[in-house]
């Protein structure tokens, strides 16, 4: 089907751009197309008010998308711009919309209340927001905005690309709390049902206090959406218990523990550390809090990720932050928080978070010929090699996890069929980062495994024999039959700034001489430098033949063996005789 999309998808869009001349461009056809029509086809101009309009939907072929209306029968909806830089800062605008009536649209829950995110501010095809997302849901937040693709014709007029996004706001289906009046004045009430951003703008209904740094912090209140004096004290008097525990100088101190859900704030904050995004706990940074006996303020959901990736790396998301980062440094002080970052980020690390780079490979494959019809629209924002933009998103992912496994540690990764880990030595060639570059070049083509040259940054290290190795994960997504790699330091010169060019060998060591040898274990045996056993396996460069001592062949090869059963057996290696206890 997706196949067929892109057929149809590239046909609409020649027959279209030959009809006009190249005077226009058109949606793609490989995702679904809502048309808006506004009362008029009064221009949207303002974030305050919503414009009277009609719209359909389009589902253009694609699986499991209902059509809503049609050409001939629209539906009604209201719509207004929303967002403060990216309204003003872009010409390819975010709206905010509003249906009649509860609509499921695209497969989400019903719903009267989404935005249309422009991402315009995205210059890696909408990347940053998709995995922010997906990586909150791998983390168990308790929800997170589904968010669906969609072209957009406003008015007659291709717009572009946009994804489709729930918006946060208390729903059984969102924020799943009770609901707080406006206005409320019972003591009992006002305990709850609150629903807060941390924000970086005052023109928004808020509460203000000082942070205990100086900082002015903002609260910006969503439910409800007028405050009693009782409730306008109640939040001022919350947030301020809040700051004076996060500033309290016994780190050990557990009272801001009675304030914040620990483990909510654990997983919120290493998906920010995941993506570096260093204005994560600056503004469109929201907390919650149920109604009832004990109950406590919860960060989350996960909203905006647009400047993540947007500086050097090398740093905590509170270290040198470029436009502060309200309560994250101070927490990060308390040894219970520290510990339970690590307990979460390990167990994810070990369990689901290669997720992540297939989920990045399926974005890129699905929606390659839709961004590029809106980089053809809007060619100062957009870009046209997605493909790229998802290698450079792993890549980036990449280096900073081996950052983030280097102060939390890490998991040991489970090998795949198709992965690659690889152990390089710097001794004598006093770099001071290490970067790896891999390829397989066929025929014409030649694939990247981990980014444009230099490559991706590695930190993670491991003793082995004494000798402290850089290392690197990696996998491509299958076995490439010629791969090679090249250790440097983000400079070119062989000898000086990089290795030769070396073929790639899975547990390859190597120095800057090449390539030395194979590792797996430091629990395995070594036969010699390039043959090593686990269990019933051996891996070894050169030819092996395994007798059982019987006298008889049992195995023999290059590369990695196997046998079948434990026993005693008789391994002939480089002419030399060698008895081996596999078991």
């Amino acid at each position: 089907m997706l196949l067929h999309n892109r057929v149809i998808g590239l046909l609409t869009f020649l027959a279209c751009a030959l009809s006009m001349r190249g005077e226009e461009v058109t949606f793609s056809g490989t995702q679904p197309v809502m048309y808006i029509n506004t009362e008029n086809n009064t221009p949207i101009t303002t974030k305050e008010d919503y414009l009277q309009a009609t719209y359909y939907l389009d589902p253009m072929g694609c699986d499991n998308v209902e059509a809503l209306g049609d050409a001939d029968n629209q539906l009604p909806l209201e719509i207004r711009g929303r967002g403060n830089w990216t309204w003003n800062g872009f010409d390819k605008k975010p709206y905010r919309i509003k249906f009649a009536s509860k609509t499921a649209i695209l497969g989400m829950n019903k719903s009267k209340h989404f935005a249309l995110m422009a991402n315009a501010d995205d210059e890696l095809s909408g990347l940053r927001n998709a995995v922010g997302y997906q990586l909150a849901r791998m983390l168990e937040m308790p929800w997170t905005p589904c968010e669906k693709p969609v072209e957009v014709v406003l008015n007659g007029e291709y717009i572009g690309l946009y994804f489709l996004t729930e918006t946060v706001r208390v729903d059984s289906d969102r924020v799943d709390i009770v609901e707080q009046a406006d206005n409320e004045t019972d003591p009992n009430a006002i305990t709850g049902g609150w629903l807060v951003e941390i924000d970086n703008y005052d023109t928004d209904p808020h509460v203000r206090i000082t942070e205990g740094n100086g900082e002015r912090i903002i609260f910006t209140y969503k439910t409800p959406e007028e405050l009693s004096t009782e409730q306008e004290n109640f939040l001022q008097e919350q947030m301020t218990a809040i700051d004076a525990a996060i500033y309290a100088e016994d780190k050990n101190s557990t009272t801001w523990e009675e304030y914040i859900d620990l483990d909510l704030l654990a997983r919120f904050y290493i998906i920010q550390e995941i993506l570096d995004n260093a204005e994560s706990f600056h503004g469109s940074c929201y907390l919650y809090r149920d109604m009832g006996e004990g109950q406590k303020w919860k960060f989350g959901p996960v909203w905006d990720f647009g400047n993540t990736f947007r500086r050097d790396n090398g740093f905590f998301i509170y270290e040198k932050p470029p436009y502060g980062q309200t309560w994250i440094a101070e927490i990060a002080q308390f040894p219970r928080f520290q510990e339970k970052v690590k307990e979460i980020w390990l167990s994810f690390r070990e369990e689901k978070f290669d997720e992540i780079y297939a989920f990045i490979d399926n974005f890129v494959s699905s929606y390659e010929m839709a961004i590029q019809a809106d980089d053809r629209r809007w060619p100062d924002y957009g870009s046209m090699n997605v493909t790229k933009d998802g290698t450079t998103m792993k890549n980036k992912i990449r280096e900073r996890c081996d950052f983030l496994a280097k102060h939390w540690g890490d998991a040991e990764k489970k090998p795949t069929e198709t992965s690659y880990i690889v152990y390089f030595d710097p001794n004598g060639c006093n770099w001071e980062n290490i970067y790896v570059y891999s390829w397989e070049y066929t025929g014409n083509s030649t694939t990247l495994f981990l980014g444009e040259w230099p490559g991706t940054r590695t930190y993670k290290t491991k003793v082995i024999d004494g000798i402290e190795y850089y290392t690197i994960y990696f996998d491509p997504g299958y076995r490439p039959d010629n791969a090679m790699i090249i250790f440097n330091n983000g400079h070119s010169g062989v000898g000086e700034h990089q290795t030769a060019d070396l073929d790639l060998h899975n547990n390859g060591m190597y120095n800057m001489d090449g390539y030395i040898g194979t590792y797996l274990t430091t629990n395995a045996p070594t036969l010699n430098n390039n043959l090593r056993v686990i269990n019933r396996t051996i891996y070894c460069d050169s030819p092996v033949t395994l007798y059982n001592l019987q006298g008889n062949i049992v195995a023999q090869g290059k590369g990695e063996i196997s046998v079948q059963s434990p026993g005693i057996y008789i391994a002939l290696y480089n002419n030399t005789a060698t008895k081996l206890k596999l078991q």
